[in-house]
């Protein structure tokens, strides 16, 4: 099943140039997810009944364009299936002519919230109706490392987490670490179009833990490394099309 939803790109959700910000784009697009997981009684107010909930592990999104304050916009999002451990999603945001402007692949897990285990998906995804359509060209994502010729990293942010960072798992939202990457950039989130951005979450950020923020160059794109007191949280990865 595709799941969709039509909106009017709102001004709250807008950077500097009224444009719809990367971080509202991700913010988002994980709300119809959970929207979709909500229809198959597998959202969050059902899971956390169980003592379980859904985190992002990895994602791609490619930026065509950023759509504009006041734009017809339409959301759609579908389940690609799962292979036991991970749930695939993609999902994608369509201007009024049914154009993708902004795509993306993402991983899911659902985890135990007492032990912070991840659960066998199979045993959650009867309900869902797959497709096999594709919104990016990441048809699978592999973990993301750093190149041989990364340079030497750069520290360009260090700060603590505060109460509005977080979500209804007590643990930073994955949107915003995204924010937190645009944040570092010189020009903000004012990069030219086509661009994409690869997130490998690694561990959750909790609050009043102090982030440092690491920016690494490489011949093929910016790497960001944000690492709380006890890991490296996510592994980012910027990239300018040609």
């Amino acid at each position: 099943m595709y799941y969709t939803q039509q909106l009017i790109t709102p001004n709250y959700l807008c950077d500097q140039h009224d444009k719809l910000a990367p971080w509202s784009v991700v913010r988002l697009l994980q709300e119809i997810a959970g929207l979709h997981s909500q229809t198959c009684s597998i959202g969050f107010s059902e899971l956390v009944k169980t003592g379980r909930a859904w985190v992002i592990c990895r994602a791609y999104y490619r930026f065509d364009r950023l759509p504009n304050e006041a734009e017809h916009i339409t959301l759609r999002t579908w389940s690609r299936g799962t292979d036991g451990l991970f749930a695939f999603r993609d999902s994608q945001i369509l201007d009024s002519q049914g154009t993708p402007v902004v795509s993306s692949t993402t991983y899911w897990a659902i985890m135990e919230l007492a032990s912070r285990h991840v659960m066998r998906m199979h045993d959650f995804m009867d309900s869902f109706q797959c497709h096999d359509d594709y919104a990016t060209d990441r048809h699978k994502l592999d973990r993301l490392r750093l190149p041989k010729d990364a340079g030497e990293p750069e520290q360009v942010a260090q700060f603590g987490v505060v109460p509005s960072m977080l979500d209804h798992t007590n643990h930073v939202n994955n949107a915003e670490y995204v924010r937190w990457i645009f944040d570092t950039l010189p020009h903000g989130s004012d990069l030219p179009t086509p661009y994409h951005l690869c997130l490998e979450y690694m561990q959750e950020t909790q609050p009043a833990e102090q982030v440092t923020i690491h920016r690494i160059p490489a011949a093929d794109a910016t790497y960001f490394r944000i690492a709380n007191p006890r890991a490296t949280a996510v592994l980012g990865q910027l990239k300018i099309e040609n």
